[in-house]
């Protein structure tokens, strides 16, 4: 057993301290490769750079020795004979070494003479370059291959004029390309460390050390061209990297050529084999001596951790060892300390377990836990059972708890087990109907993913609440008692005056009169209407399409004659294009009826009430504004709160009931107050139809 515990310590530590190492030199060496790649990378396009202004000033040294031979007096004299004409061409030769030849060419492309080839009569005017010399400017010609000479070449083309400026003959200088390579590859600092190549747009090769590759293989793609030209250095399908620059135009050259600069990829990993030879022997060096040390270590370690594993062991029986420790480092001694609070800890959270799971199995809310993955049951109390009729031992899995209990069954299909909101659900078991607000939350472990369910009855609760609001709204009826009293008596009062005047005249009511009484009855038949449905705003639970401003009309007729009383001056600032709204017209007249009563109590000595409609971006927007006392920020923060009031006889549950009937109708309630300045309330509702067809129907 020692010996085996032995290994595992020295192959552990042996790990730990490879690993850095070996990352160190793989840092170092990752390190070094990049800066020599990069170095590479920057010698390669200093090269391509340098080759490329060097190249340019070439060819206009080049075109200027041409339009330099074009001033030659003999040549520009139109008797001079033809011996004359190549004495002055060889002469050209023997100080400019690097072109082969000199041809002398009649203004209608016939050759007159020439210094070398032998092609007297040979007609050029077919050349690309021969109408643009005859335009009168001096040109470098593309590479072409020159069917005359049989060979791929370079000529430099100018007009030569006689003392009247007359056209008399075109001087063209050439040589071959091979000539033009060796030129270009002497602008290389390092030749070893790569070459030079001539491209034009489509990648051909124009010049390069392989002649037989000229004209007639593409080194690489339009598209890898514009690439390395943008500065990038690409790699091509021969594994050569190759950095390019485009060459300038300048007065003569008007050609879109590329210079690029290769260097053989292999040959420059030398140094980065060198570099990782260098590396290996200095970590084998280290990882000999880190083997001997770790081996040593691990022995001297053995006897202290085989003493934890007797701890160990005792504690996974539920026992604790106190032995004393034996130990030799302090590192070890700090393990063993720390292992004994470890193990300290872990009594006390079985303790509290323990603890925990006691006070759920005797909670008097239903609690449950199941594993989401399997759907099996890992925690369920007593109250569960009761609430399910299904014993804990007998609660297996969710789908058994299907089957068993149809009170659970009721409450999986009301609720989401994946919402962590509260929810409420209504369960029948045994002729009896109760109302539970639900929990749901996660119990995240490694083996398992557990969900807590916590059912809490509140059916209890709610009937008081409900008796709440109803006493609420009994208050407010009877505060407008007094008001549909005299509303109603003045009606009354003109019936009985008209019938009374006919019944004494012995006449018959006029159509005036009898209309009159009509509508006088329709007026209180409208009053008690209005009553009835601000006691029970609940009788019709529906959202129909409504006019929102004539329930504001109706509002203000139930408070009329409070507001009289009171001194109190309303505005009625109506939107006359308001649209129609979808929501309860009952809950709403209730929601309104609250506000101008909050209103009304709010301005004790007088003051004025507006009430507003507008609307826009699809919702209508309702204002009750008053110029009562006003609030302060901390009471507009608890507005809303149950059983929260101000006034000594209120019981904090109108605008409670207010905020809870506009959000069941989608809409949402806002408060501006100021100390002393009054309050604004905003409801905002959405509207029956969209804004655009609310315009069409304008």
């Amino acid at each position: 057993m020692k010996r085996r515990l032995s290994h595992q310590l020295f192959l552990f530590m042996l790990l730990v301290s490879v690993l850095p190492m070996l990352l160190i030199a793989v840092i170092g060496y990752t390190s070094q490769k990049e800066e020599l790649t990069r170095q590479v990378e920057r010698e390669l396009r200093q090269q391509s750079s340098q080759i490329t202004a060097e190249t340019s000033r070439y060819l206009e040294d080049r075109l200027a020795d041409t339009r330099y031979l074009a001033e030659n007096d003999m040549l520009r004299d139109p008797f001079s004979t033809a011996t004359e004409m190549r004495e002055q061409l060889n002469q050209f030769l023997d100080v400019h070494t690097r072109y082969d030849d000199v041809f002398v060419i009649h203004p209608r492309g016939i050759v007159l003479t020439d210094a070398q080839s032998g092609l007297y009569g040979q007609d050029v005017s077919s050349r690309p370059w021969f109408q643009q010399v005859l335009a009168g400017s001096a040109q470098v010609s593309s590479i072409y291959r020159s069917p005359l000479l049989d060979e791929v070449v370079l000529a430099f083309a100018a007009p030569v004029y006689d003392e009247n400026s007359e056209l008399i003959r075109i001087l063209l200088p050439i040589f071959t390309i091979q000539n033009f390579q060796d030129d270009i590859s002497g602008f290389i600092q390092n030749n070893d460390a790569g070459y030079a190549m001539l491209m034009d747009s489509g990648g051909e090769l124009l010049s390069h050390p392989d002649e037989s590759l000229v004209l007639e293989e593409a080194y690489m793609d339009e598209a890898m061209l514009a690439e390395a030209d943008s500065g990038t250095i690409v790699t091509t399908d021969s594994g050569e990297l190759v950095s390019v620059a485009e060459m300038g135009n300048f007065p003569g050259f008007e050609e879109s050529w590329y210079l690029g600069v290769a260097a053989d990829e292999q040959v420059l990993q030398t140094p980065l084999m060198n570099l990782m030879i260098s590396y290996v022997a200095g970590f084998g060096f280290v990882l000999g001596l880190l083997i001997i040390s770790v081996y040593w270590l691990a022995g001297r370690l053995t006897d202290p951790i085989r003493q934890l594993v007797r701890k160990s062991r005792a504690l996974a029986s539920g026992k604790r060892e106190e032995e004393a420790f034996h130990g030799n480092y302090r590192e070890m001694m700090e393990l063993n300390h720390s292992f004994d609070a470890m193990a300290q800890e872990l009594q006390e959270r079985e303790a509290f377990h323990r603890r925990s799971t006691l006070a759920l199995e005797s909670s008097d809310n239903g609690v449950f836990a199941f594993d989401r993955k399997s759907g099996s049951i890992t925690l369920w109390n007593r109250t569960s059972a009761f609430m399910f009729g299904v014993p804990a031992e007998e609660a297996v899995s969710i789908d058994d708890l299907m089957i068993q209990s149809g009170a659970f069954r009721q409450l999986t299909d009301q609720v989401s087990f994946n919402s962590v909101k509260e929810q409420q659900v209504t369960l029948q078991a045994e002729g009896e109907t109760r109302v539970h607000s639900v929990l749901t939350a996660p119990l995240p472990t490694k083996e398992q993913e557990e969900l807590l369910v916590m059912c809490y009855d509140v059916t209890d609760r709610q009937t008081a609440e409900q008796e709440m609001i109803r006493s609420e709204k009994l208050k407010v009826v009877a505060q407008m008692a007094a008001g549909f009293a005299h509303e109603v008596r003045n009606p009354l009062t003109t019936i009985r005056g008209f019938i009374q005047l006919n019944h004494q005249n012995g006449t018959l009511m006029s159509d005036d009169s009898y209309q009159l009484v009509i509508d006088e009855i329709d007026r209180v038949n409208t009053i008690i209407h209005e009553l009835l449905d601000t006691a029970d705003p609940d009788a019709d639970n529906g959202h129909k399409v409504t006019d929102v401003n004539q329930v504001l009309r109706d509002v203000i007729t139930l408070q009329e004659s409070q507001l009289r009383s009171r001194g109190i001056s309303w505005q009625l600032m109506l939107d006359p294009k308001l649209p129609e709204a979808r929501v309860n017209r009952n809950k709403l007249k209730q929601v309104l009826v609250n506000l101008v009563q909050n209103a009304v109590e709010a301005m004790p000595d007088g003051g004025e009430l507006r009430t507003m409609t507008d609307w826009g971006d699809g919702a209508l927007v309702i204002g009750i504004e008053d110029t009562g006392i006003g609030m302060e920020q901390p009471v507009i923060d608890r507005l809303g709160t149950p059983f929260f009031t101000r006034k000594a006889t209120g019981t904090g549950l109108g605008l409670t009931m207010s905020f809870r009937y506009v959000e069941e109708m989608n809409g949402h309630m806002s408060i501006m107050s100021r100390p002393g300045e009054g309050s604004l309330f905003t409801l905002r509702l959405p509207a029956a139809v969209s804004e655009r067809h609310a315009a069409f129907s304008e």
